[in-house]
C-alpha cells in the first residue's frame, strides 16, 4: 500500500511539474512575458514616483486598458514605426467597458529600460503633460520586436 501511495504522489507530482512548466514556457515563448511583466511594473513604479513628486495621485492598472496597449504595442511592432493609430477606437472602448472620460496616449520605442523610456517621456513636454494628467487609471505595454527592440505605450484614463 505505501509503494502505491508514492508511485501515485509521485506521478502527481510530475504531473502537476509538467502542466504547470508548459503553461509557462507556452505564454513565455508568444509574448515574452517574463521580461514584459518586469519592466512594465517598473515603469508603473516611475512613474507613480513621479506622479508623487508632483502632488499627484497614483494611477491604477487596468485590465482593459492594459490589454489595449499591448494590442496596440503589437500594431506598432507589425507597422515598424509608432502612432497613435485608432486612438479613437481606444477611447470608445474605455468609454464603454470602463465609463472613461478622458484618455491620453504615450508611445516610444527604441530605449533599453523602463528608466530610459519615463525619463523620455518626462523630457518631452506632451508626454509629461499626459502623465501629469488628470487620470486615475494607467495600461502598460513593453514589447520587444523580433530584433530586441522594445517598443511602449501607455494608456491613460479617467
Amino acid at each position: 500500500m505505501n509503494t502505491s501511495l508514492i508511485k501515485r504522489f509521485c506521478i502527481f507530482i510530475l504531473i502537476s511539474i509538467a502542466v504547470s512548466c508548459s503553461s509557462d514556457d507556452d505564454t513565455a515563448a508568444d509574448n515574452n512575458i517574463p521580461n514584459e511583466i518586469s519592466i512594465t511594473d517598473e515603469i508603473l513604479k516611475l512613474v507613480n514616483e513621479y506622479r508623487q513628486s508632483k502632488n499627484l495621485p497614483a494611477l491604477q492598472k487596468n485590465e482593459t486598458a492594459e490589454q489595449l496597449a499591448i494590442d496596440h504595442t503589437r500594431h506598432m511592432i507589425s507597422q515598424g514605426i509608432i502612432g497613435h493609430d485608432n486612438f479613437e477606437d481606444k477611447f470608445n472602448t474605455l468609454k464603454e467597458k470602463e465609463n472613461a472620460t478622458g484618455i491620453a496616449e504615450n508611445v516610444a520605442s527604441g530605449q533599453n529600460s523602463a528608466q530610459s523610456v519615463v525619463t523620455s517621456w518626462i523630457n518631452s513636454p506632451p508626454h509629461r503633460k499626459n502623465m501629469e494628467g488628470n487620470y486615475t487609471h494607467i495600461g502598460i505595454a513593453a514589447i520587444k520586436d523580433e530584433k530586441g527592440k522594445y517598443y511602449y505605450t501607455q494608456i491613460f484614463y479617467r
